[in-house]
């Protein structure tokens, strides 16, 4: 059972489990050493079947096999490494820093759970506004600006988001004032000057309107999906 390797040593091709080697061979408890391992792979983007092979070929050094209890801690924090990267990952669009389309629905998705525990019906308290730039394919830039201005007529938005593309999307709270921070938004950013004149109302440079959500969640990922690709 044992490699032809000197029990000091460890792996060659893989230093995160050098410190599980030597607890393995002091004697201490090698399962922090093994969920420290796991996310070391994770990080360095090892896949979990080689991190596996990598855990019993460190315990064979020590003429021992790992345990149920090592394998179950390495696939553990292995995996919730990976689920962490690539929960952040989806959350932040990379060239305009607002939440990404994914992060979008998932977030639809949780307000309709909690509408549903709080005996309450999303689309009565929650609406979702849109932005477009007219013309052009807009750039990252002008994208995020969209979102700055959202945040400022927007008291305390769910989530501001790159939606597709092209437009910029947040859930807000329904309230008296919906057609008013509309009316306000488009005064902001809406027209352009007729003329080169600042101030006064021009063609239309970005398009501005609340979606009303659907009835079910169920929906909600086709509902995000269809907006994000027309």
């Amino acid at each position: 059972m044992l490699i032809d390797k000197p029990r000091n040593q460890g792996p060659s091709h893989d230093a995160a489990f050098r410190p599980l080697l030597q607890a393995l061979a002091g004697g201490s408890d090698p399962l922090p050493r093994v969920a420290a391992a796991g996310r070391r792979s994770a990080e360095r983007e090892i896949a979990l079947t080689v991190a596996l092979d990598i855990l019993r070929t460190t315990y064979r050094t020590v003429g021992e096999e790992p345990s149920f209890e090592a394998i179950r801690t390495l696939c553990q924090s292995w995996t919730e490494c990976t689920l962490t990267y690539l929960h952040a990952s989806s959350c932040e669009d990379a060239g305009t820093g607002l939440a990404t389309t994914p992060h979008l629905r998932t977030r639809l998705t949780e307000l309709y759970r909690i509408a549903e525990r709080q005996g309450r019906y999303l689309p009565d308290t929650h609406t979702l506004v849109v932005a477009e730039p007219v013309g052009e394919r807009p750039c990252d830039a002008r994208l995020a600006n969209l979102g700055g201005a959202l945040r400022t007529v927007f008291r305390d938005p769910e989530v501001i988001a790159r939606l597709g593309a092209e437009r910029v999307a947040t859930i807000v709270r329904l309230d008296d004032h919906l057609a008013e921070h509309l009316g306000t938004l488009r005064s902001a950013i809406g027209y352009w000057p007729d003329a080169g004149e600042p101030g006064t109302a021009g063609a239309p440079r970005t398009k501005i309107w609340s979606e009303r959500l659907p009835t079910l969640s169920d929906w909600s990922d086709s509902f995000v999906n269809d907006l994000a690709t027309t």
